[in-house]
């Protein structure tokens, strides 16, 4: 569809400029002609004039670009694959008509509704807004809106694209996917997989209540529950050191085609995310660990919060030098936590047996490839 629709916008620029360069051609011809055959001062500057036209038509692009405005408004921050507003504003304020002016898009990342404007013209003083949505592909923090402005002078014979100096970055941060969503879709994958199905993680409830203390937090009052029983009651906090889980990132580098690159990327980074989050409303501590240019861990529990891993998410970049299984054979804890998730978007055969070993020797471990997965 992208290379039906810019060799539609080459065709609609060579309909252009054919008008225009057959006009300046046959003028050309006609003041050459009279110069050779009549001579005079009208003649020759017919003849200069006629020269002096492209330049002319040069400096009119290079005037239109510089004095053309371009006003471009959309949240700096959102969220991958929902719909945003975005706004352009275009604008002659000069005495001039602008003519033929086309603008380029960034569409490798983002999608816009409608892709492209077409050509335009702008009277003197006149404005034009565009409102229409965008949304964001992938998550990361790139470039979006206009990328660069193509002027066609008034004769049609130059055709000049200019980068647009004054880009606005986005940052899209990944979804956060329900937990049950989730495992919706990792049992259609593989239907024996029920998430830990010897796990007590699975089988806790939400929370669990008891009377209220002095000196217990404010913040583990559960005050619906207090209203009905006609006393203060509170959560019970669980025992980080045996309901205690580990998620392992995988961050080594996916070698695959740019877009399905970006979406294996960002299953591994969601599929954690709704791990954390699903945790995290539960009161059950996690950690995660990945590798970037050093092994790095976050904690994410009642004190911390989850707001601090979901801002690392957006800028995760996948850049391991070590396979996931050799970050995870370097991590001693591992052998002694209450359970391990595996996320991956590539399962070798080093990894599966690491997996099996680990497990014999009584480690819950989980191990989830979402390479092939469409969240």
């Amino acid at each position: 569809m992208k290379k039906e629709t810019k060799q539609k916008n080459k065709r609609k620029n060579k309909r252009i400029r054919r008008p225009g360069r057959l006009l300046y051609l046959l003028f050309l011809a006609g003041a050459t002609a009279l110069v050779s055959l009549r001579g005079g001062n009208i003649s020759y500057l017919l003849f200069y004039f006629a020269l002096a036209l492209p330049i002319l038509a040069f400096l009119y692009s290079l005037y239109v670009f510089y004095r053309f405005k371009i006003v471009q408004e959309v949240s700096r921050v959102v969220v991958k694959a929902q719909e945003v507003p975005y706004r352009l504003l275009l604008a002659n304020e000069d005495i001039l008509p602008f003519t033929h002016i086309r603008l380029h898009f960034f569409d490798s990342m983002v999608s816009m509704k409608p892709s492209d404007p077409g050509v335009i013209s702008l009277a003197p003083h006149e404005e034009i807004r565009v409102d229409t949505q965008m949304y964001c592909k992938y998550r990361g923090t790139y470039p979006v809106g206009v990328k660069s402005v193509e002027v066609t002078d008034f004769l049609g014979l130059f055709t000049i694209p200019y980068p647009l100096m004054s880009q606005i970055r986005l940052t899209a941060r990944p979804r956060i996917i329900p937990m049950e969503q989730l495992r919706v879709v990792l049992q259609e994958q593989d239907p024996k997989n029920t998430l830990f199905p010897v796990s007590r993680l699975q089988e806790l409830p939400d929370f669990e209540l008891r009377s209220y203390l002095p000196g217990d937090p404010i913040k583990y009052i559960h005050w619906k529950n207090s209203a009905r029983a006609g006393e203060l009651l509170v959560r019970k906090q669980m025992p980080e050191e045996l309901f205690e889980t580990i998620i392992f990132m995988d961050l080594s580098p996916i070698e695959d085609e740019e877009e399905k690159r970006l979406q294996k990327e960002d299953n591994i980074i969601e599929t954690a995310l709704s791990f954390v989050h699903d945790y995290y409303l539960k009161n059950i501590p996690v950690r995660i660990l990945f590798m970037e240019d050093t092994l790095r861990e976050m904690l994410v529990d009642a004190g911390t919060g989850f707001e601090p891993f979901y801002d690392k998410c957006s800028e995760l970049s996948f850049s391991s030098p070590y396979p996931l299984n050799q970050v995870w054979e370097s991590v001693p804890a591992s052998s002694g936590c209450g359970s391990c998730i595996l996320i991956t978007a590539s399962v070798t055969d080093d990894l599966v047996r690491s997996v099996s070993e680990k497990q014999q020797a009584g480690t819950e471990a989980l191990l989830i490839n979402v390479g092939e997965l469409a969240l």
